[in-house]
């Protein structure tokens, strides 16, 4: 967790700043046959984790070192609107987090890469627009 005396207006920027950075990734990526839906999957993963933990310092919240984006996404939607997306979809990028860089995805579906991004471009609005940073 970010401690109490982190500020947190100024991890949430830092957060938001990133997520974006791992969104360009993602979306320049996507169009590139030869990199791996894995890549691609973590780096859309990685940008909605970091908005969620972004959303959760600037609610003045110290957020958890996780990559489970079920318990993130709780802690970012309470007392916000939920992202006007598929939520399961959304927590199924959770499979794409740090440990996949190690593992296998043995029974894995192919991802459906202009999902992917459309989902990371519908994240990233609401994110931004409950930031203000859009």
């Amino acid at each position: 967790m970010s401690s109490p005396g982190d500020d947190l207006t100024a991890i949430s920027r830092t957060l938001a700043r990133k997520a974006g950075d791992d969104a360009t990734a993602a979306i320049e990526f996507s169009g590139n046959p030869d990199i791996s839906d894995e890549i691609i999957g973590f780096h859309v993963q990685q940008a909605i984790e970091k908005w969620l933990k972004a959303l959760i310092a600037a609610g003045g919240e110290a957020f958890e070192h996780t990559h489970d984006l079920a318990r993130l996404l709780s802690l970012a939607t309470d007392g916000r609107p939920a992202p006007p997306v598929d939520t399961d979809y959304l927590l199924a990028m959770t499979q794409y987090s740090v440990p996949l860089r190690y593992e296998d995805l043995l029974d894995a579906e192919p991802l459906d890469r202009e999902r992917a991004v459309a989902l990371l471009l519908a994240v990233r609005g609401w994110a931004e627009g409950l930031l203000g940073t859009d």
